[in-house]
């Protein structure tokens, strides 16, 4: 701990040399005792007074170590110093310690904290005012300057109290006692990142605006720094949010942006039918495929029967070829929760008018469903199997099998089946971008006849 000194002027004029100015010692009460306790290599107040040689000169213990550093020798008789020697000069660091001072916060801690030791001495006291003087500076002041004297000038002596920064007045060594305690002594915010140091009685209000201060999000409720929250709530999954497509009024979680957007009425979508590029609103699909491309009867059986004659002349050589080559259909997709939505294979000629696509989809609790669609009326056998892949593409393991191996059947619509994977799953199969990957691979075996 550093203290100044303000010493008076010295013979013939001479002004003394300028001290450390941590803390202020009294000079009316410190006289002239002054001398003797001061360090010539710092200039401050002696701080564990140490002594080294045979003259018992002093110097802060600090101060004489990194003397000693530089030069084996007393810093001011020359005499050679062994620094293993160096003991405390218990009766000069008792006569410091007793020595009178006021806080270093006595006159505040700079422009912000109140008028200074010269403007408080123009003050005139608060009890010989008249009272249209005390409701002035009151009113000045921003305080309440209703009621009697005694009231008013009580209020006052308040308020220029807390101007005038510390108050208290003690010895040396109680000074580190109670700048522990000092409501005016600066103190570091405890809030990560922030570089300010309120004073002590005024840690609670910046606690309470500062910008490094932890937060909870108004929609996740996850604790958040100040500064950064409008940019987390901004792209928080948990917000709720409204559909940026003209007309649709609904409002969702962000989560759920891709599951929504699957299902707008008001999303416009390509209309199915072949050669037609119009895109309608879904919810005027159905009416426009069928205002447009509706058949008459009679167009409709000449469809029928010109894909009968076509399935016909598909030789019993061409079907069994086609069946001989399984489809392998991959499908990457993240099994954290997050990515919701439905993934589609394209679509493959099977041979005999048969076509089929293969479908994953993940729900918000990471059940998966994956199926194998087909369009087209045949007879055949099938198999499929669904399997996850490790990070080397390589099976690992087998999620699903679904198959016909006796009497051939007609296949038509979706045949799949639900999975989940497994924290085992994970650990091998879960790429560097958070994906893991499926294969599906599928065997129709058309009966020619």
């Amino acid at each position: 701990m550093r203290v100044r000194i303000t010493m008076p002027p010295a013979p013939g004029g001479g002004a003394s040399a300028g001290l450390n100015d941590d803390t202020v010692i009294n000079p009316d009460l410190l006289g002239m005792k002054f001398e003797g306790i001061v360090c010539i290599v710092c200039t401050g107040v002696l701080v564990e007074p140490t002594v080294g040689c045979p003259g018992l000169h002093s110097f802060c213990r600090a101060c004489y170590v990194e003397a000693l550093k530089k030069k084996k020798e007393c810093p001011m008789c020359r005499h050679p110093v062994d620094e293993q020697k160096l003991v405390l000069n218990r009766d000069l660091a008792g006569l410091i310690s007793q020595q009178p001072l006021r806080c270093k916060h006595s006159e505040g801690d700079g422009a912000a904290a109140g008028p200074s030791a010269a403007k408080r001495a123009k003050l005139a006291p608060a009890a010989s005012m008249p009272v249209h003087l005390l409701r002035t500076e009151l009113g000045q002041r921003g305080l309440d300057s209703t009621g009697n004297k005694p009231v008013l000038v009580a209020r006052l002596e308040e308020d220029r109290r807390k101007d005038a920064g510390c108050w208290w007045k003690g010895c040396v060594g109680e000074l580190d006692a109670h700048l522990r305690e000092c409501k005016w002594a600066p103190v570091k915010c405890i809030n990560e990142g922030c570089t300010e140091s309120p004073r002590r009685k005024d840690l609670l209000e910046h606690k309470a605006t500062c910008e490094h201060r932890t937060v909870p999000c108004g929609h996740c409720y996850k604790q958040q720094v100040q500064r950064s929250l409008a940019e987390h709530e901004g792209n928080c999954l948990q917000a709720v949010v409204e559909c940026p497509t003209e007309g649709c009024v609904v409002e969702y979680m962000r989560m759920y942006v891709r599951r929504h957007h699957a299902e707008c009425l008001h999303a416009r979508v390509a209309c199915p039918c072949p050669e037609c590029d119009v895109h309608v609103p879904r919810k005027d699909l159905d009416a426009h495929v069928r205002v447009q491309h509706t058949q008459k009867p009679e167009e409709q059986l000449q469809r029928l029967w010109r894909e009968n004659a076509e399935l016909r002349a598909l030789s019993t050589s061409e079907l069994r070829r086609a069946a001989a080559e399984p489809t392998s259909w991959v499908f990457n997709w993240r099994a954290d929760g997050w990515e919701i939505g439905q993934s589609e294979s394209e679509s493959h000629d099977f041979g005999g008018g048969v076509r089929g696509r293969c479908i994953l989809r993940v729900d918000i609790s990471e059940t998966q469903y994956i199926a194998c669609g087909f369009l087209g009326w045949a007879k055949c056998r099938m198999h499929a199997t669904f399997s996850i892949l490790d990070m080397h593409d390589k099976t690992l393991r087998q999620v699903h099998e679904i198959g016909t191996t006796n009497s051939p059947r007609e296949v038509a619509g979706w045949i799949g089946g639900r999975f989940r994977v497994t924290a085992a799953d994970k650990a091998q199969s879960v790429r560097a971008d958070g994906s893991i990957r499926l294969r599906a691979v599928v065997r129709l075996f058309l009966d020619a006849a």
